[in-house]
């Protein structure tokens, strides 16, 4: 049976920094704990938050638990799930340990900035501050499969840089599952699989979107609710093995296929087991959304290409 679940989740709320556009850099809050400004940890809340998921994911009848676990590079996203890793690792989830592989592709939107970001943080340096990430080694851990264009992305990159790397998690996670599953005895019951990706707001509504194949015509359209530490679940369908991964192309989503076969959203941004509710909703949508429809961005819409890794799983 390959993977048949898969819940996306949003960090918690965080610290806050600004942008000084003269200078062309990034001023936080609060000093950060990897020195990449535009890296801040969460805030008090925000790790409130992240225990309350952590109870949610790990309790007795939330079903499936994840078998795998995929984090944006950025400290916020793995700090959210790192209590979830825990928890589910205490009471023997899967009957092994679980771990976060740190995912590139799955990275925070800077949008229509007339400059280079900040890098986010290898899986090694995050490796020191949540010993559960995985070293970026290939034969024995992760390697990221996508890593996004150095400079800011339109709407289209994103939504095509996350379905490229839903793609390529996706057919990994199928290869993983009927490899482990290949090795159990012939009469042991298949279970359903799961995978818990952590991620920023606009990464996720346009995963909801590459997931389902459904993209509207309007990119501002609220059609996926990403609130912090909202948790959404999409369920393939007919639970069947989808689409392979090939050769780092963008796969053929949109018109209703979805990647990976197609998969519903069956749970949209919820907030049931928050105590503070939902907070800081977000959308394509005025000032925070670094319109990238703007003059600036369309002059930095030439020879901004995501590179992809494939692994083969063997």
């Amino acid at each position: 049976m390959p993977l048949d679940t898969i819940y996306l989740v949003r960090h918690g709320n965080r610290n806050n920094w600004t942008i000084d556009l003269e200078n062309n850099t990034y001023i936080p809050e609060l000093p950060t704990p990897t020195g990449n400004p535009a890296d801040p940890t969460l805030n008090a809340s925000g790790i409130k938050q992240s225990h309350e998921l952590a109870e949610y994911i790990s309790g007795e009848g939330f079903e499936p638990k994840p078998s795998f676990v995929y984090s944006s590079p950025f400290y916020r996203c793995v700090q959210t799930i790192q209590p979830v890793v825990e928890a589910l690792n205490a009471k023997g989830a899967e009957g092994r340990d679980l771990d976060v592989r740190v995912e590139n592709g799955l990275g925070e939107w800077f949008g229509g900035i007339p400059f280079t970001p900040p890098a986010p943080s290898t899986a090694s340096t995050l490796r020191t501050h949540f010993p559960t990430c995985l070293r970026a080694d290939p034969e024995k851990h992760y390697t990221s499969f996508v890593t996004p264009p150095g400079r800011g992305e339109t709407l289209t990159q994103l939504h095509d840089r996350v379905a490229t790397a839903l793609s390529a998690i996706i057919a990994y996670a199928d290869a993983e599952i009927t490899a482990m599953e290949d090795k159990l005895p012939p009469d042991t019951p298949r279970t359903r699989k799961a995978i818990l990706i952590s991620s920023h707001a606009a990464p996720m509504i346009a995963m909801g979107r590459a997931l389902t194949g459904q993209m509207p015509q309007d990119f501002s359209e609220k059609d996926f609710f990403v609130f912090t530490a909202g948790l959404s679940t999409f369920v393939r369908r007919g639970s069947g093995p989808g689409s392979a991964f090939e050769g780092g192309n963008v796969p053929d989503w949109k018109g209703g296929k979805g990647v990976g076969g197609g998969w519903d959203c069956v749970k949209n941004g919820d907030t049931s087991f928050l105590s503070e509710g939902a907070a800081s909703g977000w959308h394509f949508d005025g000032e925070s959304s670094f319109d990238t429809s703007t003059t600036m961005v369309k002059a930095i819409d030439v020879d901004v290409t995501a590179t992809v890794t494939t692994v083969v799983i063997v």
